[in-house]
């Protein structure tokens, strides 16, 4: 699935990172005609935290961006049943982006309207850039879904904090089983969306620093009609290896289907949406191969001696009591929501305030936070909890294995010597 999906986005035309013109326009153009506003729970009692909640609702993408809020539901749930944080309940505020740039200004100021001062969302690197051009201004404390490296800027974006891993350090994962591998010239196969930009930087940088050549780089639009030709492009500029930046379902089965219309199959590494490519029945089995690996964490990962933890197969056993599907199972393990909604119990607490000032302040020296796949650490300049030492690559084609399926693919094998 394609959680960075949009259409492109400029991170460089201004010093914040977004193209103000294009959103702002969408944005006054959308608050006129509205966007919806859902307040749960609306006969809460006045001392309960409102947590604005940015998802679509409506929309294409709705159906398959819902189940990655499930970690930041269960991270909730279990704060409210201990008793919520210094006393007060979570509730939460849920407002409707489409997961559409365009609307996230607009969902962002609903919210702030409101008084919210914490959000959750959205998903994409895009539409967070996009909200955060509302929701910086207003010290909102907020955590979206977006791999972009930049997203965990404390300088540019000062109330923004990255639970998920960055594109570095999912490249530098990539870069590693190439080098093990013997790989010496690769190509990049990049979606066009804000992370792609984030994910082709990392590759440029990491890549040649280890050794190797990059010999092709294919920019393809998201949900291509037809994957061949930038596949051709690829094999006949040597490429041994692909470097993939291909989230979106649709986009994993035309390559994988392309690659085996063309009789080749090269070693691949890329993002955690490759693990679709392993869920038994996603793609055709004629398409379907071994080398094919995706960055997840670590601890969502096992080897022949070592296992997962404890907490985090509960965690697992939690999403799995949900009706997800398998090819959604992977991506709504790995959001940053539920170690978000942790971090702030933990700077609230520490704070003893609700306070943006203060509980950034908690963030922003907090050195070893427990996260649910790692300790967790900010400085006021580093928004970004962990760093490549939480990321393993994972055998993508390991879901027949008896821990991957009794945990419906949750778990899979970690590549060797990575």
């Amino acid at each position: 699935m394609n959680f960075e999906q949009t259409s492109s986005f400029s991170t460089s035309s201004t010093s914040s990172g977004v193209n103000r013109r294009t959103v702002l326009a969408s944005a006054l153009g959308g608050l006129v005609s509205g966007t919806s506003l859902l307040p749960l729970h609306a006969s809460a009692q006045t001392d309960d935290v409102k947590i604005g909640w940015i998802k679509p609702v409506t929309g294409p993408l709705a159906s398959s961006f819902g189940p990655l809020y499930l970690a930041g539901q269960i991270a909730m749930d279990e704060i409210n049943a201990a008793g919520g944080i210094l006393g007060r309940k979570l509730v939460k505020v849920e407002v409707d982006d489409q997961a559409n740039p365009s609307q996230s200004p607009i969902a962002t100021r609903k919210l702030v309207d409101q008084g919210v001062k914490i959000i959750v969302g959205p998903i994409g690197s895009s539409q967070t850039l996009a909200s955060l051009e509302v929701s910086t201004s207003a010290k909102v404390i907020q955590a979206a879904y977006a791999t972009a490296t930049e997203m965990g800027d404390g300088t540019r974006f000062p109330y923004h904090y990255q639970f998920n891993f960055t594109a570095a350090a999912q490249v530098y994962r990539h870069a590693e089983l190439l080098q093990k591998r013997g790989i010496k010239k690769v190509g990049l196969l990049i979606e066009d969306s804000a992370a792609g930009v984030s994910m082709k930087d990392a590759m440029m940088k990491e890549l040649p620093a280890r050794g190797m050549q990059v010999v092709s780089e294919q920019i393809f639009p998201i949900k291509v009609a037809d994957m061949t030709p930038f596949l051709r492009k690829l094999r006949s500029d040597g490429a041994e290896a692909i470097d993939a930046q291909v989230s979106n379902n649709v986009d994993i089965t035309q390559m994988l289907v392309g690659l085996s219309r063309m009789n080749w199959k090269p070693l691949i590494v890329g993002h955690t949406g490759l693990l679709f490519a392993g869920t038994p029945g996603a793609i055709p089995d004629s398409a379907r191969y071994n080398d094919v690996y995706a960055a997840t964490f670590r601890l969502l990962t096992y080897t022949d001696t070592e296992q997962p933890p404890e907490r985090v197969k509960a965690f697992c056993k939690k999403l799995l009591a949900n009706d997800v599907s398998e090819a959604l199972l992977g991506p709504a393990a790995t959001t940053p929501f539920y170690d978000y909604l942790y971090a702030l119990k933990y700077a609230v607490e520490k704070a003893k305030s609700w306070d943006s000032d203060q509980i950034k302040n908690a963030l922003d020296t907090a050195s070893a936070i427990d996260g649910l796949y790692g300790k967790m650490s900010f400085t006021k300049e580093r928004h970004s909890a962990y760093d490549q030492s939480v990321v393993a690559m994972a055998v993508s084609n390991s879901m027949e294995e008896p821990l991957s399926k009794e945990y419906h693919g949750l778990f899979r094998r970690r590549a060797a010597g990575v």
